[in-house]
């Protein structure tokens, strides 16, 4: 049991050393600075519950894509150091699917936001 528990400290540790990698890279960035605003407009607005399981999904969504976008290009460069048409295709695969979260996720914020904002200037 105790070498278990050693293992997944050890996992955990990693996992948190990937994370402050993770937010070092530039468009790890961006999308934080989006997280870090939708979670205030959230606050100020003082969104009902599902709403706020909605937000942080699509927070969620987005952040790990980008995660995974960013590991599997590393991987893709040591694999493939030259150029190499299939290995730039699963770069732009990668990224399709963080600009697919990215879409959907602006979607679901103005679906939920921009009422909010309408009343708060007087628009409804």
């Amino acid at each position: 049991m105790k070498s278990y528990l050693k293992i997944r400290k050890k996992a955990f540790g990693y996992a948190i050393n990937g994370l402050q990698h993770f937010i070092k890279e530039p468009h790890a960035r961006i999308h934080i600075g989006f997280l870090v605003t939708v979670i205030a407009m959230s606050v100020y607005f003082s969104i009902p519950i599902y709403e706020w399981v909605a937000v942080l999904l699509c927070c969620a969504m987005v952040l790990a894509f980008e995660a995974i976008n960013s590991a599997l290009e590393r991987l893709t460069d040591i694999a493939s150091p030259n150029f190499n048409e299939q290995a730039g295709l699963v770069k732009d695969i990668a990224a399709g699917a963080v600009l697919l979260a990215s879409i959907f996720s602006a979607i679901i914020g103005l679906i939920i936001f921009i009422p909010k904002i309408l009343e708060l200037f007087n628009f409804q």
